[in-house]
């Protein structure tokens, strides 16, 4: 190409190419269309943030997410806050605190679920009808709810803020479907004199009544002894048990020697750390220290024994002398409840006098309104399906059976339930930590050592049962367990 044509080229692109002015003018427009993206792009953000916000807090996320999936089925933290609360009531209802509560009831919130579902799906299959017992206290707790002013706020406040009134009634059909079906196949089991015969003889060391008289000594390092290193504490320590278990030989040479128990109670009483005087222990419960030594074919009646333990704070030792073995015949109490708590002021851990009078009015009024009735075991049953406040046994109506001087009860409800002179049909009223119980004697039942063998192939066979029930209701954990309120 020749140098003319070569410039001309070049004017030709340089005539083409925009000025600086509309250079800058093109830049300044695209930065505007840049702009103008952004700003939209920030603007559905927004719209979308806002409609996000506005479906967080209305809670429909939380209410939709799967928090567990059984059997193919997926549940939200509702169905799993229903049981769980229910498991956080049980644990306060008997004094125990209600904190961290959350890790370690997750668990068997999930496993209750499970169970109910297997529970009611086995029961539908085989065409179950719900008992009228159960029909009457199902619909006495959706009575209850409909009769609420602020049915929304109790329902958020006992089950948590996704709970729906509808939630709530299905999950009571299926909890109240599932715990009759369970208790008809318990109901149904029966075992012969033979059966009871077989599991005694396995499980005589277990069932057999034990009477004995027990001097406990304890040897240990003073808490205030802070400043002690860990030579010293041991040498201390030492020097304790030394110290201690001289006693105890002491009182077990008298006791071989024939000396009264009660009289060496009363004069060691002040180096003792318990003592228990011919008194009776189902097998099951004698203390670990020397049940080896008590269950001994061989051990005949004032034998006497020093067992030592340790239990890590302490060095206990154990002088025992037994008194006799035997096959207890004698009669458990069965009883049926109504218990009626006391209103406390919000923030209160007890009631005020006032409020503790006022459980007791309304728990007269309540046997008035029952004597004045039908006055029977059933509109008594009845009666504590609608009232009581003891979840535990409200569904059976109020029912608590096989209670013996030993059993684990608070002692005004226990002796009420085991006085001989007790009646078929007797009621009253008893006071206790929990409030005040309206009885019902129901009368007398199987000795504890037949009840306990009942029991205990009782809970065999059905625990075989609820176990191929739930054979296939594996449960998976999701996101929407971390919705559940703890």
């Amino acid at each position: 190409m020749s140098a003319s044509r070569e410039k001309k080229t070049r004017q030709d692109v340089a005539d083409q190419a925009p000025s600086a002015r509309e250079q800058k003018r093109q830049q300044e427009a695209a930065e505007a269309r840049r702009s103008t993206i952004l700003y939209r792009v920030i603007g559905v953000l927004c719209v979308v943030l806002v409609a996000f916000l506005l479906v967080w807090n209305a809670g429909l996320i939380q209410r939709s997410a799967t928090a567990v999936t059984i059997h193919g089925v997926k549940y939200t933290a509702a169905d799993v806050q229903y049981y769980y609360n229910n498991l956080v009531n049980q644990y306060t209802q008997y004094g125990m605190s209600s904190v961290s509560m959350k890790d370690y009831l997750l668990t068997p919130a999930v496993e209750a679920l499970k169970s109910d579902l297997s529970l009611a799906d086995k029961a539908e299959a085989e065409g179950y009808t719900m008992s009228e017992e159960a029909r009457s206290y199902l619909d006495s707790q959706i009575s209850l709810l409909d009769a609420m002013d602020d049915q929304k706020g109790f329902i958020q406040t006992n089950y948590g803020p996704y709970m729906t009134y509808e939630k709530l009634v299905t999950l009571l059909e299926r909890q109240t479907l599932a715990s009759d079906y369970a208790n008809s196949y318990l109901d149904a089991l029966d075992y012969s004199a033979a059966d009871l015969q077989s599991y005694y003889q396995e499980n005589k060391d277990s069932l057999d009544t034990f009477t004995l008289s027990q001097f406990v000594l304890q040897a240990k390092v003073g808490t205030s002894d802070t400043e002690m290193s860990e030579e010293e504490k041991t040498a201390a320590l030492e020097e304790a048990k030394a110290q201690t278990k001289a006693v105890a030989e002491e009182i077990q040479s008298k006791l071989e020697a024939g000396e009264d128990p009660a009289a060496l109670a009363e004069e060691y009483a002040d180096q003792l750390y318990s003592s228990q005087i011919s008194d009776n222990q189902v097998g099951s419960s004698v203390n670990s220290a020397y049940t080896e030594w008590i269950y001994d074919g061989a051990r005949r009646e004032n034998d006497v024994t020093l067992s030592e333990y340790d239990s890590g704070t302490a060095y206990n030792y154990y002088v025992v002398r037994f008194e006799g073995r035997a096959l207890d015949e004698t009669p458990t109490n069965n009883v049926r409840h109504i218990l009626i708590t006391p209103e406390k002021d919000e923030g209160a851990t007890e009631a005020t006098e006032e409020q503790i009078a006022a459980a007791k009015a309304q728990a007269e009024e309540l046997l008035a309104q029952w004597k004045a009735g039908a006055a029977t075991e059933d509109s008594f049953a009845a009666l504590a399906q609608e009232n009581s406040a003891d979840s535990g046994s409200a569904a059976d109506g109020g029912l608590i059976s096989n209670i013996t001087p030993d059993s684990n009860y608070v002692q005004s409800f226990r002796d009420w339930a085991v006085d001989p002179a007790r009646q078929v049909g007797d009621t009253g009223l008893v006071e206790s930590s929990y409030g005040w119980h309206i009885m019902y004697y129901a009368g007398s039942g199987d000795p504890v050592w037949k009840s306990t063998a009942k029991t205990s192939l009782r809970n065999q066979d059905y625990s075989a049962w609820l176990e191929a029930a739930e054979a296939g209701y594996e449960a998976t954990t999701s996101i929407g367990m971390k919705f559940v309120q703890g």
